[in-house]
């Protein structure tokens, strides 16, 4: 289950798990929705230190499906990434997306928090 918690105004912590499956997203979706009806744009602290991978193709689709509809009120994305292939697919989908994506390793969460705030 994806965890999420505040850590500043306009700043959410997303903690993914080992394995995000599909229904990670629909219980992540309202909370999200009622941020950004609260605040407008927010910026985002993805931990995804812990995160392997996905379940199924349907949990690929679902988080697609998500950053698709969220994208645009958020500003900022900083992702803290365990893995060469996390920093890897950040890369590749950085173009698509429209805040602006960083990754740090887990080493440098302070220095991500940091530039989420600036």
């Amino acid at each position: 289950m994806i965890k999420a918690e505040h850590i500043a105004p306009n700043i959410w912590k997303i903690i993914a798990p080992e394995t995000l499956q599909a229904d990670d997203f629909l219980d992540l979706a309202p909370m999200v929705d009622s941020l950004m009806k609260h605040k407008g744009s927010i910026r985002l602290l993805i931990d995804a230190s812990k995160l392997n991978g996905w379940a199924s193709a349907n949990a690929v689709e679902k988080h697609i499906m998500f950053v698709k509809a969220h994208q645009h009120q958020v500003e900022r994305v900083a992702v803290i990434a365990r893995h060469d292939w996390q920093h890897w697919f950040v890369s590749a989908i950085r173009v698509f997306l429209h805040p602006e994506v960083k990754v740090f390793d887990k080493a440098h969460e302070v220095e991500s928090l940091g530039w989420l705030s600036t």
